[in-house]
């Protein structure tokens, strides 16, 4: 018999239902096993569930997607988070790098490639995640 391979956990925190539904729904290879609205709430629920990957929203309420990744990962290194942005500007690949976040995803890419980027954060990042590595595809 081979190996049992667990299933990712994950948590998906924004503030739009609608969104974490199409989410959910793309994760087929993987359990969700709760969803936030906000930044205080993604917060607490990776405390308590200790999820592999929190699928994180930059813009939400209460407390802010980049203050609520860096006390994820102060409190739990090993979950990766993986911060969603409809912005691709410069400022912002700076600032979530910054952040601790082990990657980014453009929401605008969620659809195809949200399944993949979980499996990849659960087999291992190495080290955080800068931006550079971001930059780097966009010039190409």
């Amino acid at each position: 018999m081979g190996k049992e391979v667990k299933q990712p956990t994950v948590v998906i925190a924004d503030a739009d239902a609608a969104f974490r539904d199409m989410v959910r729904q793309r994760l087929g290879g993987a359990a969700v096993v709760a969803e936030a609205p906000d930044g205080k709430q993604a917060i607490r629920l990776a405390g308590e569930l200790q999820p592999d990957v929190v699928l994180m929203d930059l813009e939400l309420p209460e407390i802010d997607g980049l203050a609520a990744t860096h006390w994820i990962k102060a409190e739990r290194p090993e979950t990766c988070v993986i911060l969603l942005t409809t912005h691709n500007e410069e400022a912002y690949l700076s600032a979530t790098g910054k952040s601790g976040a082990d990657a980014f995803l453009p929401k605008k890419n969620v659809r195809m490639g949200v399944l993949a980027i979980v499996k990849a954060a659960v087999r291992g990042f190495q080290g955080g995640w800068d931006g550079r590595e971001r930059r780097r595809q966009e010039a190409r």
